[in-house]
């Protein structure tokens, strides 16, 4: 019985990391937000209790921990290609965060490599806040699409965690599992180094310090060019202009003259007198409906997707469409501008789940 006992926080662990391709499924059919939060708590509980319970067991080995640590990694993983998938506004929002993220825990899993032979798996407690912010940001998110400050928060405390973790496999000078952080650390090598690293204790600290200052810079200085873009408030999503589909961009209205796309050095003016047609979109991704077992949740199509399609003429009076993938409420906004500031558009035409509802006729066209 304890030897069946001792495999539980294994199969906890081999468990999560298998939600992981679930979420990306469940994402790719269009699963509601619901049953995807319900996923991500799962795997949250279990990565809490599997190291009570191995504790308690007294199984809370060298193995089971590094086991523990890449389960965790190829979990939040497919996490983020979920994220991707469905919110993909979310993480260029957060660009410079994430990249500085990913960035850092690409180069402390190479120092640990290179140190120790294998990736660390100190499990401190900057680093169990940090997998409870970002379960929890990631449950927010999927539950509501303006949660997305909790998500940038969770990236800024894992930057953190990776540099503290940074700095510990720099000071240890053997691999050490459960060490709950860096003063630990710094406990431990006086230990391991005996006298001599004592002697030595008012300095030994200056050059892995160094090391770590340098990476962090480095690590900041590459991810600083994604801030120059400002998060997702609209996305090119097709049309006549030749601009890739998603890139991203503003969409300025100060402009009495004309609604302006600006996504980088390239820009796409519409002139509020030349516009046409508006046709506003809300549409959904539908499910597949497999794996009934997780309950209602599936029901329901979760992921909208809100967009706007403006029909103009250009100087030459040819007809021109542009498309623009936007937030609800930029939808909005943007609807009523153009119904103040286009006397000449024949209607306002809203889809809602791909079905059409009566056209809105804008005052100054129903006067013609």
């Amino acid at each position: 019985m304890q030897n069946r006992k001792q495999q539980i926080p294994w199969a906890m662990a081999a468990g999560r990391a298998l939600l992981g391709p679930v979420l990306v499924a469940g994402e790719l059919s269009g699963w509601n937000g619901l049953a995807m939060a319900w996923l991500v708590l799962t795997a949250l509980v279990s990565d809490i209790f599997d190291g009570v319970l191995a504790r308690h067991w007294h199984c809370d080995t060298a193995g089971v921990r590094l086991f523990d640590s890449m389960a965790d990694t190829a979990f939040y993983v497919c996490v983020a290609v979920a994220l991707w998938i469905g919110q993909p506004q979310l993480l260029r929002g957060n660009a410079g965060l994430l990249a500085a993220l990913l960035a850092l825990e690409a180069v402390r899993f190479g120092v640990d490599f290179a140190k120790f032979g294998k990736p660390a798996s100190y499990h401190s407690w900057l680093a169990k806040a940090w997998g409870l912010a970002m379960g929890i940001a990631v449950i927010a998110v999927l539950l509501s699409p303006h949660a997305g400050a909790l998500l940038a928060a969770s990236f800024a405390l894992g930057i953190a965690c990776n540099l503290e973790g940074l700095a510990m496999s720099l000071v240890l000078p053997i691999w050490r599992k459960d060490v709950k952080g860096l003063r630990a650390a710094m406990r431990l090598r006086r230990e391991m180094l005996g006298a001599a690293g004592k002697a030595r204790g008012n300095r030994w600290w200056v050059q892995p310090a160094r090391k770590a200052g340098i990476a962090a810079a480095l690590t900041l200085c590459l991810a600083m060019p994604a801030l120059a873009i400002e998060p997702g408030q609209a996305a090119y999503a097709g049309g006549t202009a030749g601009l890739a589909l998603d890139t991203p961009g503003t969409l300025d209205t100060t402009s009495a003259a004309a609604l302006v796309f600006k996504a980088g050095a390239a820009e796409i003016a519409i002139p509020y007198t030349k516009v046409r047609t508006v046709e506003v979109r809300n549409d959904v991704v539908r499910h597949l409906g497999f794996l009934p077992a997780l309950g209602a949740g599936l029901v329901a199509a979760r992921q909208r997707r809100y967009t706007l399609t403006i029909g103009y003429a250009d100087a030459n009076d040819a007809v021109q469409v542009a498309t623009f993938q936007t937030t609800e409420r930029d939808q909005l906004t943007l609807q009523a501008v153009l119904r103040a500031r286009s006397p000449r558009s024949c209607a306002v035409t809203q889809y809602n789940n791909t079905c059409p509802v009566r056209p809105v006729t804008a005052p100054a066209a129903a006067a013609k």
